[in-house]
């Protein structure tokens, strides 16, 4: 956050020496608060609200502004930028730039750029009656190692397990997953297998955040959830009698069944009922249940990794909240959630570019995100266009979610695509060609500092 914020401060070339301050011994640029933590958040969630109005907001030039200001009568509770605001058009005042604004923002962008006084007070939300919390950042950092990334796709869905061994496993990797489950028979564990779906890879995700909150350093410490926070974290909607939906806390435990019944084959022996066989999940203790629907959901969950994170090395990788709490109830958007956590996956293995620009082929993003079986069965079936729409779509789905700052083909591709329109060799084109992306500023600075932390010294 304090790097970002100085780039920030650098880019508009204003507090030069708060900037160095923010690099170094960031606490220092906070030497009069309280809580130094507290204060390096508020100030950049006013910065993120900045630039999300930057990002999502449509430019407007000087003249437009001045000519809208120049119409308006001096009337007493309209002032100029109330007037503006009626045309959506607010400055954002350390760029001293004016824009448009989408019909629909964010609350959190409303009221943190207008506490940090980046956007004009007459934005600000009416204050609640009870104090709200601040919102979240952006981003959480999940673990990402090997082990952290293969239960992560195979927890997206059924689709890639070997329904008769319960097995799973990505290509000529040495580690797989069993699903399985004591006293249980392989049809009745079948069946569980075939529930799985992509809000299982988001409770796991957010799982491994909460156990990287406090330390690091830490993976074994006990953590304990509740069904209704994770339901929360999901970006799920409360019920409006008060609490979560009912419905939403039975997805919610099913998926924590689900990581309960995961174990991870370890790499020590050719045939994997020799192999060492580890918990992907330790449950300690469960809180007391209730029945909802003939399923006892219990009130808590105490969970520790398994003894397979002390083999593999600790590896993180940010990922996007918007991401996680995205609801999987479209097509373009369960392609999102996975070409989305795939992308930060890619950036963070390949780290040591720090270019903004980076390029990958259609085809690697597809596969990392398990989708390329789907775009071969829509060929297969002559729905190649709509396989091509799903993904574009999808990229620009999650350029508004803040994942990418714009993407396009490079120009290379574009002339082989327009070269084959048409053409039986179109779809080979398609899936070799190369997608460039605008990596975000926030992005990159989660990724140095990972970068650093995890570099000896």
């Amino acid at each position: 956050m304090a790097r970002w914020m100085a780039s920030q401060l650098r880019s508009l070339r204003v507090q030069v020496e708060r900037a160095e301050l923010l690099v170094g011994e960031w606490t220092e640029a906070f030497a009069d608060a309280s809580n130094p933590a507290e204060a390096l958040k508020a100030e950049y969630l006013g910065w993120q609200a900045a630039q999300w109005a930057l990002g999502h907001g449509s430019p407007v030039s000087a003249d437009e502004v001045q000519m809208l200001n120049r119409s308006q009568r001096v009337r007493a509770g309209h002032s100029p930028e109330r007037q503006l605001w009626r045309s959506r058009i607010v400055q954002v005042k350390p760029h001293g730039v004016y824009v448009r604004l989408p019909s629909r923002v964010p609350a959190w962008v409303l009221r943190e750029g207008t506490r940090a006084g980046h956007l004009p007070a007459i934005l600000a939300p009416d204050e609640p009656s009870a104090p709200m919390p601040s919102p979240p950042a952006p981003l959480m950092i999940a673990l990402a190692n090997k082990p952290s990334i293969l239960i992560d796709r195979a927890t997206r869905g059924a689709s890639g397990w070997n329904d008769v061994t319960l097995l799973y496993q990505e290509g000529q990797s040495d580690l797989s997953l069993n699903y399985f489950e004591e006293n249980a028979g392989p049809e009745h564990l079948r069946q569980q297998l075939m529930t799985l779906d992509p809000r299982t890879s988001d409770v796991w995700r957010l799982l491994t955040a909460k156990a990287l909150e406090n330390d690091r350093d830490d993976l074994f410490a006990p953590i304990t959830v509740k069904p209704e926070e994770l339901a929360r974290a999901l970006g799920l909607k409360p019920h409006p009698k008060g609490g979560m939906r009912q419905k939403d806390l039975l997805h919610c435990t099913q998926s924590l069944f689900h990581l309960e019944r995961l174990w991870l084959i370890m790499p020590d022996a050719r045939d994997p009922e020799e192999a060492t066989r580890e918990r992907v999940l330790a449950v300690m203790k469960r809180g007391r249940g209730r029945r909802v629907d003939g399923q006892v959901i219990p009130s808590s969950w105490t969970v520790v990794l398994g003894e397979w994170a002390r083999y593999f090395p600790k590896r993180y990788a940010p990922i996007f909240r918007s991401l996680v709490e995205l609801p999987a109830n479209s097509a373009t958007n369960l392609w999102a959630k996975q070409v989305g956590t795939e992308v930060t996956y890619w950036l963070r293995e390949t780290a040591e570019d720090t270019s903004a620009v980076r390029s990958i082929t259609v085809q690697t993003l597809l596969a990392r995100a398990s989708l390329l079986p789907d775009v071969l069965d829509m060929r297969q079936n002559k729905n190649l266009n709509r396989a091509i729409e799903r993904f574009e779509a999808t990229l620009d789905l999650l350029r508004s979610l803040g994942v990418h700052d714009g993407w396009t083909y490079d120009p290379i591709s574009t002339q082989a695509l327009d070269r084959q329109q048409g053409r039986p060799a179109f779809f080979e084109t398609w899936l070799a060609s190369q997608v460039i992306l605008q990596v975000p500023e926030v992005l990159l600075s989660a990724l140095g500092e990972m970068t650093e932390r995890s570099t000896p010294t």
